[in-house]
């Protein structure tokens, strides 16, 4: 495979169709599509910090394309520079306008092998530059980057909750009641904001719904990509739990694989070291609140994979991905619940549950009372985790007087139902809180 090389973010690569694929994706979305093959982009060299570049109105160049290729602690640097020319002068090559302005082009090179991949690469590729934009886009400046339009939403507009939980009522409770709003809540799944299809209600047909990075890639397209991923991910964890020692083969497989779930994310790290693999792998499964391993939201979703084995294992707990969408579904709904409950302050309730910073769709929201910053928090990591698995819980197990079950089971991409798992919760969760 060949690669794009990045030499002010220590040389970081990524396969060369994801490159293409981005660029095809920033006409897509910031200029004339028709024009990706031969049109030009500015390359706008910045020493700005992202989020100034997007305050400058200047996301339609190759200097903000190139910040969102990299990890996340190079965004805020420059990433256009004469050496990133000289390496990749195979994709791209600059071209001046009369004014001296410094603009790029891809070459015949890039098109002819854009041109190789199958549609079924080219798709997988330009998927993935998606989901750099739509993912939680961290920098090491505090401020938020917004690459797409968002606004505020008030939850509790558009159906109260059907139950609302006593002030000394137990978190089983509180899960209970947030089960049953969302079971009843119209859900329309959004788009850069825009409406995808008609509005539906259940968790059900909310999962059935699902979709990333963009609509064509549903909840059977993410699933195929996912599985092999998930399926390496317990092997490797199964063997730390096991206590086996990971030899040379285990190593490589697990910074492949999280290098993988990562891609697929649009959350590229840096330090993907097997030693680090194996210290969120190992903290994930052992539900280690004390743990020092890497975190934020593309390690929690590392930490997800890793453990998905432990659905319905008794007194174990599989990981929710505690990203800013996932958190923002969560905290906004549990907030308006607890303000209903009678709560003018957290007081003792859901202690360590804290936020995650992300911008975009409805995000952030409003809410009422003070929660804690859970950024890169592995006790809030499991705190969620557990809140999540209670309403695992309340969805498997809830019945009507009748003795049938409430909530209608899982429904699995194949065909079929099954028990709801907490991956498939937050899933739903994920496009709630967008």
């Amino acid at each position: 495979m060949k690669y794009t090389t990045f030499p002010n973010a220590d040389h970081y690569q990524i396969p060369r169709g994801l490159f293409i694929g981005a660029w095809k994706v920033w006409f897509k979305r910031f200029a004339d599509h028709e024009s990706w093959r031969d049109g030009v982009m500015p390359a706008a060299p910045s020493e700005l910090k992202l989020y100034q570049l997007i305050e400058e109105k200047q996301r339609f160049s190759l200097e903000v394309v190139n910040r969102l290729m990299v990890p996340w602690s190079y965004r805020d640097s420059s990433q256009v520079c004469s050496a990133f020319l000289k390496l990749n002068r195979d994709e791209v090559h600059e071209v001046n306008d009369d004014q001296g302005e410094s603009f790029v082009r891809l070459t015949d090179r890039a098109l002819d092998y854009w041109d190789s991949l199958t549609f079924l690469e080219q798709d997988m590729f330009t998927a993935y530059a998606e989901a750099r934009i739509q993912a939680d886009i961290e920098t090491p400046s505090p401020q938020p980057v917004v690459i797409d339009d968002h606004g505020l939403e008030l939850i509790g507009e558009d159906i109260y909750p059907p139950i609302v939980p006593e002030k000394d009522a137990s978190d089983l409770d509180f899960a209970r009641a947030m089960v049953a709003w969302i079971e009843e809540d119209p859900f329309t799944p959004m788009y850069q904001r825009q409406a995808v299809g008609e509005a539906v209600s259940s968790w059900h047909d909310r999962l059935e719904r699902f979709f990333w990075p963009k609509p064509r890639n549903g909840l059977m397209q993410v699933s195929h990509t996912a599985d092999a991923l998930m399926y390496r991910s317990e092997l490797l964890a199964r063997g730390i739990e096991r206590g086996v020692e990971w030899n040379q083969e285990d190593r490589e497989l697990a910074v492949k694989t999280a290098n993988e779930i990562f891609l697929q994310a649009g959350v590229p790290q840096r330090d993907v070291t097997w030693e680090n693999v194996y210290a969120v792998m190992k903290s994930a499964i052992q539900a280690d609140e004390n743990s020092t391993a890497k975190m934020n939201s593309g390690w929690s979703l590392l930490a997800s994979f890793a453990s998905h084995w432990l659905n319905n294992c008794e007194d174990r707990l599989p990981m929710v991905c505690w990203n800013s969408r996932v958190s923002n579904a969560v905290i906004s709904r549990l907030d308006f619940l607890l303000v209903e409950a009678g709560y003018a302050t957290l007081e003792d309730r859901f202690t360590n549950i804290g936020t995650v910073p992300g911008v975009g769709g409805t995000r952030p929201r409003e809410t009422t009372l003070k929660w804690p910053d859970g950024y890169r928090s592995w006790k809030t990591q499991i705190a969620a985790s557990r809140f999540v698995n209670l309403m695992v819980e309340v969805l498997n197990n809830e019945r009507n007087g009748d003795g049938s079950l409430k909530y209608e089971p899982m429904p699995i991409p194949t065909g079929g139902r099954a028990p709801w798992s907490i991956q498939g919760v937050q899933l739903v969760l994920f496009s709630d809180g967008y």
